[in-house]
């Protein structure tokens, strides 16, 4: 009897094992392939091995959830991956052919990840609307900074956020210190920021995106202050902790891209500043 038990069991785990992928696939939907070429990932991620391509018109099963950008697809019996949302189009689409549908694409353009997909980073120059509660009052200044940014998935962690980050800087005073004190002042500016972003694809070359995240201010003023007769130097430095948000345009040519945003701070006290950005893919 207990032989008997353990076969049964041995032969229900055997049924269960078969049935279970006709199972999950019987939840599936059908989706035609609108990219020849299309990439094949082993696993939900960009930087992850191709295992195939897939051409213009082929017509697969796909899972009806999305990890982030990615749908899983069956290729064939036993082999499994993970296909971007940009390369299909739900349901059995009829396709127009074109001059590239016979699969003889240059490896470097059938390779080429959607520009939502790809990672940038480059020299940015941001003009910010700088605000300090200081000397009584606020007071505010428009601001040259110089810096650079990084933008996409896996920039500084693993994971399907889209991210930005900037690090910023001024090697300079505001105006409004000499205006005050009719003496000299110099100093600088460090800021920082990481932003999760919302990317919304407007084309195959250009997006709008949105976001907010933490950002981090340092400023360390040398200040010549009047006193009687003679003038009095003393040292001012801030750090501060704030959020900021921001909204942009980007725009793709080959390799590189152009973004422009405007961006709105939120620390000690609120400002606003303008961006732009050429980045090249990394």
């Amino acid at each position: 009897m207990f032989g008997l038990c353990v076969l049964n069991r041995g032969l229900f785990v055997l049924l269960i094992s078969l049935l279970f992928p006709l199972i999950t696939w019987a939840q599936a939907q059908q989706a035609t392939i609108i990219q020849d070429g299309a990439l094949i990932y082993q696993d939900a991620d960009f930087d992850a091995p191709v295992i195939d391509t897939l051409k213009r018109g082929q017509v697969h099963s796909i899972s009806k959830g999305k990890k982030g950008p990615f749908y899983k697809i069956r290729v064939k019996p036993g082999i499994v991956g993970w296909i971007a949302d940009t390369d299909i189009r739900l349901g059995v689409v009829k396709i127009a052919p074109t001059e590239k549908s016979e699969g003889r694409l240059d490896k470097k353009e059938t390779r080429k990840k959607p520009f939502f997909a790809t990672r940038y980073r480059g020299p940015t120059l941001d003009f910010i609307n700088y605000t300090e509660d200081t000397l009584g009052q606020e007071r505010s200044e428009f601001m040259t900074f110089f810096g650079v940014k990084f933008n996409g998935y896996n920039t500084l962690f693993d994971g399907e956020i889209y991210t930005d980050g900037n690090i910023l800087f001024s090697f300079t005073a505001p105006k409004y210190y000499s205006d005050v004190t009719k003496k000299s002042a110099d100093g600088f500016i460090v800021m920082a920021d990481f932003l999760m972003q919302t990317v919304l694809p407007q084309s195959k070359t250009m997006l709008f995106y949105y976001g907010f995240g933490p950002m981090f201010k340092y400023s360390h003023f040398t200040i010549e202050v009047p006193s009687g007769a003679k003038s009095v130097s003393y040292a001012a430095d801030d750090m501060t902790l704030g959020a900021l948000f921001d909204l942009g345009l980007a725009f793709r040519f080959d390799r590189l891209s152009v973004r422009a945003d405007a961006k709105y701070y939120w620390e000690r006290t609120r400002y606003y500043g303008f961006g732009l950005n050429l980045g090249w893919e990394f």
